[in-house]
Formats: structure tokens, C-alpha cells, sequence
């Protein structure tokens, strides 16, 4: 039992230790100080008495020395020894049982100017004349009696310190800092959920109403805890669950519920939310504006939000009134419509695109064909002319349809590949026999790269509409004396169709885009040379299928490269 008290109370023996280390610091401190203060006083009287009595000695003849030298060890309580190599005299005033300092000085010497302390005892040695040394040192120095003084001090402090610490520290450990302990620790129970903690020592005084207001606070939250906490578990699976984002605020423009999808959909992160003013954590000012109109109105309002990542959400809010028709608060449940958003432009742009693709040729046929039938006086080449314009225009009309078909096929849910063993050379042939010819009529020199032997595992004919397209592009958008290249490479376990010009490039802000479906960067030159705008759009789709990816490389002006890697399996 007395050495749990003892280890209950090691705040109380800590502070002991401490204290006690202090002081002893302290007497350490004030040791050296005292040392110090008494060796400089010394040291500074020795000096000034030594250069006064090595002045008068240096004329004394050396009959004289030995009463002089007892005249000033008489006058200033000072020792002397006198020494010369020369003659090789000693003389000193030390008494004879002080033989051991003389020992020391003839040893060792004390070096001139130089003050040195020997059996406590500060000296200093002057030179005389040539070969001849006078050696002044101070009376013994009460440096022991005054460390001893320092350190009983020191302890008996010490002693005093220790009993009227321990007795101060146990009074105020049994009568506050114990029952702040029982409280500390009922508290964190109550924290941790455990209602049921209580306090049943309670002490007297401050500490017996701070355990009586602990127990009360614990019988309240206990019964508010069952009260609600079916409640509160119901409301939290239906709002956490949810698909849509909710946000409750009450009157005063706190936030008092909020769910998971709501956070993630305005990207509001860890930060503390309940119990937050709405304005000062929701970083979305069309949202903040919505709540404050709706907010000072008092009715319903919808809105669609567009948020900094391009993503959409609907916001619908409703103000909440209580049974006495008084204002309580507004309810925000959002709905993100991304990609309905997205599918809505998707369809807006397609359709306008088709539309303007295929009116253009579907104009030039009816113009032609309508001037070939109201004009009887149109000559026979002309009508070649016409009739050749309609051909070139019908059959743009009937490869955009082909590519819309081909698009569609891709793009269809549950589309597979037929998959197959080829050689990457045929492959390049077949595209060769196709391009030479466009390219020759360009002066553009064609180079084919392909790896020996290379086996590729892919959807033969989309592979072949994927190259031939790339190149098709790059003989369109090359000037004339350009050079193209298709290589064909292993990489690992991916096969790498390579297609590089020296064409007009394209520019970064474009690059992102050129995938897009009717996307053009020049339109003017796309459809001059006949271009339906969906090229790229296959090739992408292509890859896609086979579970590839495109990269490009493109610089305005020096050339354009593009790699297509397939897996092989």
C-alpha cells in the first residue's frame, strides 16, 4: 500500500528531485563564481604588489636581497624566491614547513608574467636581471573553507526544501490534485461513450462539487444517449446512404446534418463542417447565393451549379417550418448531372455536325443536279464538269456515312474484335499499295520501318482502317517534299504503330481535342481535301477496343508524331 502511494505521488517526488537538483546547481554555480571572485581578487592584488617589489628589487645588490626580501614578505604578507642561474643562489621567505611549495618551484618553475595556483596558493615570477628571477606569492587562499561553507548550505537548503515540499505536495495531492485525477478519468470515460461512469469518493470543498457535477453531467448523458441514439442512427444510415447530397442549415445559417455525397460532390474536404457557418466552409458562391436567396425569401428554389472541374449539379432547396409556422431552417438536396449534362452536348453537337457534314455535299448535288435540268443550253462538258462535282460530292456524302457506321459499330455496347495472328509487314504493304500513290502526287517520301518477323495479335481490318486513316492525315496536313514514316515495333508486351510527318503540326491548346468527333484544328483545308472530321475520332475508338492508348508528339510548324500501343496478349 505505501508503495502505490509512493508511485501515485511521483509528481510530488519528481518535483522533490528537481528542486533538489536545483539547488545543487546552483551551490555548483555559486561555487565557482565565489572561486572565481576570490582567485581574481588575489590575482589582481598579487599582480600590482608583484611589479612594485620586482621594481625595487632589480637595483638591490645581492648582500642586501635576503632583508629586502623579508621586508616586503613583512609589509604586503607576501612570499618570495629568489633565484639566478648565474651564481646559482636561492633565497625565499617560505617557512620551512612550506618545503614542498619550494620543491614545486624549483621542479617545475613558474613561467614569467604567468600567475599560477600551487597548494593553493597564487604566484607569479618576474625577471630581475639576466639569469635572475624573483618569484611573489599570495598568502594561502580560503578556497577549501569556502567550497565547505557553500555545500553545507547547499544541503541543509536542500534538507528544508524536501520536508516542506513533501508536506505541502501530500496536502495538495490528497486535496485537489487526486480528485482532479478521479475526475479527469470519469470524464474520459463519459467522453468514450461509457454513460455510466461515475465518481463515488467524493472529496470536500471545490473538488466535491466539481465530482457531484461530473455525476450529474453522466446521468444526463446517459438519458439523452438513450433517448436519441436509435433515432440518431435511423436518420444517419438513410442521409449516409444516400445517392444525393443533403445539407441541413437552421435559422441562424449553421450547418447541423450533412451526408458524404454532399462533401464530395462540392470537394469540401476534412475540415470541420457541423456547427460551421454555411459561408465560411462552403467555398461555391452560386451555392452560397441559392441558400441566402432562399434563406431571406423563405421558399423553394432549383438551380444547376457548375462547378470549377466542370462538373454539374442540380441543387434543389426548400425552407423547413415548424409546427407554429415559424422560419426553422433551409434543406439542400443536390443531384450531379455531369454526365447527363455531357450526353446533352454530346447529342447537341453531334447533331449539328452531321447536319452541317452532310448538308454541304447534299447542297453541291442539288445545285448541280438542279442546273444539269433547268438549263437546256449547258454543253456537254459542263455537264461532265457538273456531273463530276456531284460523283466527288456523293461519294464524301457516302464515306462520312461510312464512318458514322463505322463509329456506331464501335461505340456499341458488347462490340468485340476478331482477333488474329498477322504479320506487321503485310499489314504495312497493304497501307502501302493504298498511300503511295496520294503521297507520289505530293512528292512526299514515304518510309516504312518495320520491326523483322513481327508477329501482332489484333482486329486485322480496324488495325488497317487505324493505320491507313493516320497516314491519310498526315499526307493531307504534309507539305509538298515532306517525309513520312510507319514504323511497327515490339515494346515489351505492347505493340507500337508509329506514324510521324514532317507536316504543319499541331498545336498544344488543339492536341487535347483532335480525338473529338468533326473536331478539325484547320477546317478550311480539312474539307477542301474532302475530310469528314471523324478519322481521328475511329482511331480512338480503335485503340480503345483493343485496350491501347495514344500518344502524340506534335510541335507548329516541324511535324507531328503519333503512337498507338497495343497490348499483346
Amino acid at each position: 500500500m505505501k508503495l502505490k502511494n509512493i508511485i501515485e505521488k511521483r509528481t510530488v517526488i519528481l518535483y522533490i528531485i528537481l528542486s533538489i537538483l536545483f539547488i545543487v546547481v546552483i551551490g555548483a554555480i555559486f561555487n565557482q563564481i565565489a572561486r572565481h571572485y576570490v582567485m581574481n581578487s588575489y590575482e589582481d592584488q598579487l599582480l600590482s604588489e608583484g611589479e612594485y617589489i620586482s621594481q625595487q628589487l632589480e637595483t638591490t645588490s645581492v648582500e642586501h636581497l635576503q632583508n629586502e626580501m623579508r621586508y616586503y614578505h613583512n609589509q604586503f604578507n607576501v612570499d618570495l624566491f629568489y633565484e639566478s642561474e648565474v651564481g646559482e643562489q636561492l633565497l625565499h621567505t617560505f617557512d620551512s614547513a612550506e618545503i614542498n611549495v619550494l620543491q614545486q618551484l624549483r621542479t617545475t618553475g613558474a613561467y614569467v608574467g604567468e600567475v599560477v595556483l600551487i597548494d593553493n596558493r597564487l604566484m607569479t615570477t618576474y625577471q630581475l636581471n639576466e639569469g635572475e628571477y624573483i618569484t611573489v606569492a599570495t598568502e594561502t587562499l580560503p578556497l577549501p573553507d569556502l567550497s565547505a561553507t557553500i555545500w553545507w548550505s547547499v544541503f541543509f537548503f536542500s534538507l528544508f526544501a524536501t520536508v516542506l515540499l513533501w508536506r505541502f505536495g501530500n496536502r495538495l495531492y490528497d486535496s485537489y490534485v487526486k480528485p482532479v485525477m478521479k475526475a479527469t478519468e470519469t470524464t474520459k470515460e463519459l467522453v468514450d461513450g461509457n454513460y455510466q461512469a461515475r465518481i463515488h469518493d467524493a472529496p470536500y470543498g471545490i473538488a466535491s462539487s466539481l465530482s457531484h457535477s461530473i455525476n450529474r453531467l453522466g446521468r444526463y448523458l446517459e438519458y439523452i444517449s438513450t433517448k436519441y441514439e436509435n433515432q440518431n442512427s435511423r436518420l444517419k444510415t438513410v442521409v449516409n446512404n444516400m445517392e444525393s447530397g443533403v445539407l441541413l442549415i437552421n435559422e441562424k445559417g449553421v450547418t447541423r446534418l450533412v451526408n458524404e455525397s454532399f462533401l464530395q460532390q462540392f470537394s469540401i474536404g476534412d475540415s470541420p463542417f457541423i456547427g460551421e457557418i454555411y459561408y465560411e466552409v462552403i467555398n461555391q458562391e452560386d451555392l452560397n447565393e441559392a441558400i441566402q436567396q432562399s434563406v431571406f425569401t423563405e421558399t423553394k428554389q432549383q438551380k444547376t451549379i457548375e462547378l470549377i472541374d466542370g462538373r454539374f449539379v442540380e441543387v434543389y432547396l426548400a425552407p423547413i417550418k415548424g409546427q407554429d409556422g415559424q422560419w426553422k431552417g433551409v434543406v439542400i438536396v443536390s443531384h450531379e448531372i455531369t454526365e447527363i449534362k455531357r450526353l446533352e452536348r454530346v447529342r447537341k453537337d453531334f447533331v449539328a455536325n452531321v447536319s452541317h457534314e452532310l448538308r454541304t455535299p447534299i447542297t453541291s448535288i442539288q445545285g448541280f443536279a438542279e442546273t444539269i435540268l433547268d438549263d437546256d443550253q449547258i454543253d456537254e462538258e459542263k455537264q461532265k464538269q457538273f456531273l463530276k462535282i456531284i460523283k466527288k460530292e456523293s461519294k464524301r456524302l457516302n464515306i462520312l456515312v461510312q464512318d458514322l457506321l463505322d463509329l456506331s459499330v464501335l461505340e456499341k455496347e458488347g462490340y468485340s474484335l476478331n482477333r488474329s495472328l498477322f504479320s506487321a509487314s503485310k499489314l504495312a504493304n497493304d497501307i502501302k499499295v493504298i498511300v503511295e500513290e496520294p503521297a507520289k502526287e505530293k512528292s512526299l517520301n514515304l518510309t516504312l520501318d518495320i520491326e523483322d518477323d513481327l508477329e501482332v495479335s489484333a482486329d486485322y481490318y480496324r488495325l488497317y482502317q487505324l493505320a491507313l486513316n493516320l497516314i491519310t492525315n498526315s499526307i493531307q496536313y504534309t507539305n509538298e517534299g515532306g517525309n513520312i514514316r510507319l514504323a511497327i515495333k515490339r515494346q515489351e508486351d505492347e505493340m507500337v504503330l508509329e506514324v510521324s510527318d514532317t507536316g504543319i503540326g499541331i498545336a498544344e491548346k488543339f492536341q487535347a481535342r483532335i480525338f473529338e468527333r468533326f473536331y478539325r484544328v484547320d477546317k478550311a483545308r480539312s474539307r477542301h481535301s474532302g475530310g469528314t472530321g471523324l478519322g481521328l475520332s475511329i482511331v480512338k475508338h480503335i485503340v480503345e477496343a483493343h485496350g491501347g492508348y495514344i500518344e502524340i508528339n506534335s510541335q507548329e510548324g516541324e511535324g507531328t508524331t503519333i503512337q498507338v500501343h497495343i497490348p499483346q496478349k
